[in-house]
């Protein structure tokens, strides 16, 4: 399966939400520069992740044709400071994207001096913003907010263990009638492992997660309904 609406959101296998109506495709928790953040701590990594990320945007816009990309936070992954490889891969994505369409961004937890890059591009770094009834917010702070609200930062993934201790890693969009959470399309996040109650984000404290709906992507398969994250729990 390559697609599935919900109130009027297509979730696509690209790893992003698109909205018809306005023309947005969403994506969130991207990480780019990860590997060098790693390469610091002894951990050298393949330097694939924007090479993903572009593959991934190339997709979208073949595909979609979004008129605006939204990146619902964190953007980039060091805390502190803009790395070399950080900074020059975040331009090439920003020129990649600004070239095809508008660029939104919401500020999320790794994104301390994302906003000295996106000055060079008059780019406002936003905490939260709507647009119709949908409210765009990365997932790491309170909000008040009135919408649907459309967030990030859990990373959300459907862990299954078999019978030999083996574990299957499934990066999931989950849903209920108001809130959607977005999966990384990183390459070196496997996220929270919803089934055993990693849950992160303040705006997710108070629901109940079983009561989520959730849909896994694979890069080959495409979209798998897994049903209410409960339901999955107790399989």
């Amino acid at each position: 399966m390559e697609k599935k609406s919900i109130d009027g959101i297509m979730l696509t296998k690209y790893y992003c939400a698109y909205i018809e109506d306005y023309g947005i495709a969403v994506l969130s928790d991207l990480h780019i520069g990860y590997e060098e953040v790693m390469a610091q701590k002894g951990l050298l990594l393949p330097k694939l992740q924007k090479l993903r990320i572009l593959k991934i945007l190339e997709t979208i816009f073949n595909n979609l044709k979004p008129e605006k990309i939204l990146i619902d936070g964190d953007f980039k992954h060091e805390f502190s400071r803009n790395m070399r490889q950080e900074w020059n891969e975040i331009i090439e994505i920003i020129n990649y994207i600004k070239e095809r369409a508008e660029l939104i961004v919401i500020r999320g937890n790794h994104d301390n001096y994302l906003k000295n890059i996106l000055l060079k591009y008059n780019i406002p770094l936003h905490k939260y913003i709507k647009i119709g009834k949908y409210v765009f917010a990365h997932g790491d702070k309170k909000i008040d907010y009135d919408g649907f609200l459309i967030m990030g930062h859990e990373h959300p993934s459907i862990k299954i263990r078999d019978f030999s201790g083996g574990i299957i890693t499934i990066p999931s969009y989950i849903f209920n009638d108001k809130i959607l959470v977005l999966p990384s399309p990183s390459l070196y996040s496997s996220g929270s492992d919803i089934l055993n109650g990693e849950i992160l984000s303040p705006l997710l404290i108070d629901e109940k997660i079983d009561d989520f709906q959730a849909i896994g992507i694979d890069d080959r398969i495409g979209l798998m309904e897994l049903g209410r994250v409960g339901d999955i729990r107790s399989l």
